[in-house]
């Protein structure tokens, strides 16, 4: 006979041990995923620093592949980022299982072949294809499909950022705003096995300060709320400038001559202003660890700042796969040395670069995504330092209310929307 208490255990159980499998697979893949996307991406990067043709050549190989693989193994299906989860969750969809390979494969040649994006979108639909899948091995699991979906989200944004915290609070800020039992631990479990193999694989942050120390000085506090509310607006300017570049038809007749004349265009850019390559994380590696590169190339950086969702959009209109995540980071970080540079040589010579970067990216994460506890955690991970964590916690929440008063859409949620 099977008694309530008896249901119970089996139930609990179960949906540990699935919670469990889910983040050790989740977290193996989205690791593997991660290095081989570095590894790669900084290999063709170099090459193409040493023969500037491969800014051309590089992109239109890494779209024509993906357009093969969309018509000939994807089922002619184009990856549409987090709002087909969005979608999925709000409407009960079905995750196609396809949905793994697809954006793993497309992610890695986007941003591997140049394309202006990063692998965070592609990380977040094939995870969450991933929990999707898990959901379905049990009849007990169907009605906890969400939980699972999210807590696989979370493992693989715990991966790439080297935060815990990132990844739950992005599951509940962007997935859905849960409060169950199941909801809590399926993720506090998939996260904590996520977590055990950041320390046991002795994963490093995405960015490394080295000797940089974050000493706030108070002559600079007003720099950081006009930083602040820059992006909150640069947030905006992203959204709109994305969602606008893919709705508009560019030789949509011929996909062929779609990728080859884009492409050439998109190199032709990265060509010109070579931070824009993948996801720019190598040009937020050079502001860190030689302040000079800044003053040299500050008109530069300033139209890679204002082209970066130009960039992305077109990469995204061409067939890319990604979104807005590493963007948002990128445009923070830049805009933030920017303003860092003008106040160090304008205003208060002993103001520190490398404070305003960091604040810029959980600023302008805040406000693209719409995720202040997310934005502040992922910054926190992102550069293992939690020196600003005061003007921190208070800016992230300014910059995502004023971006959010101004249009209270993100990129996806605006999608979703349409």
């Amino acid at each position: 006979m099977v008694t309530k208490k008896n249901f119970l255990w089996v139930k609990w159980s179960r949906v540990v041990y699935c919670a469990a499998l889910v983040g050790i697979i989740v977290g193996l893949i989205t690791l593997m995923f991660k290095n081989l996307v570095e590894q790669y991406e900084h290999l063709l990067y170099n090459k193409a620093q040493n023969f500037k043709l491969f800014f051309f050549i590089f992109p239109v190989i890494g779209l024509m592949i993906i357009h093969f693989l969309r018509m000939y193994v994807f089922n002619k299906k184009k990856n549409k980022g987090i709002s087909e989860v969005l979608e999925a969750v709000r409407n009960d969809k079905k995750l196609p299982a396809y949905k793994v390979p697809s954006h793993f494969f497309n992610g890695f040649l986007t941003v591997v072949f140049g394309g202006s994006t990063g692998i965070e979108v592609s990380t977040v639909v094939a995870t969450s294809a991933l929990g999707d899948m898990a959901s379905r091995k049990d009849p007990i699991f169907k009605k906890y499909r969400k939980e699972f979906i999210g807590s696989a989200i979370a493992c693989g944004v715990t991966l790439l950022f080297c935060s815990p915290l990132a990844g739950l609070f992005f599951s509940y800020e962007t997935i859905g705003k849960q409060r169950t039992k199941v909801f809590w631990i399926t993720h506090l479990v998939s996260v904590s096995f996520a977590t055990l193999i950041l320390l046991l694989m002795n994963v490093n942050p995405v960015f490394n300060l080295g000797n940089h120390d974050t000493v706030i000085h108070y002559q600079v506090i007003p720099f950081f709320v006009i930083l602040s509310l820059l992006a909150a607006l640069y947030g905006v300017y992203m959204t709109k400038m994305v969602t606008w570049i893919k709705s508009k038809n560019f030789l949509d007749f011929n996909p062929y001559l779609q990728i080859l004349i884009g492409g050439l265009l998109l190199g032709g850019l990265l060509f010109v202003l070579p931070q824009l390559y993948g996801d720019g994380y190598h040009a937020i590696e050079n502001i860190i660890h030689n302040n000079r590169f800044v003053s040299v190339g500050f008109w530069f950086l300033l139209g890679a700042l204002f082209l970066k969702p130009f960039a992305t959009g077109f990469s995204l209109k061409l067939g890319g796969d990604g979104g807005v995540f590493a963007p948002s980071i990128f445009g923070g970080a830049i805009m933030g040395a920017l303003i860092g540079f003008i106040v160090q040589t304008y205003f208060f010579s002993d103001a520190q670069i490398i404070n305003f970067v960091i604040l810029g990216v959980g600023l302008t994460v805040a406000a693209t995504l719409h995720a202040p506890f997310t934005a502040l955690f992922l910054t926190f991970g992102m550069f293992n330092s939690y020196g600003l964590w005061i003007p921190l916690i208070i800016l992230v929440f300014l910059s995502f209310f004023i971006s959010k008063r101004i249009f209270p859409y993100t990129v996806y949620t605006l999608a979703l929307k349409k």
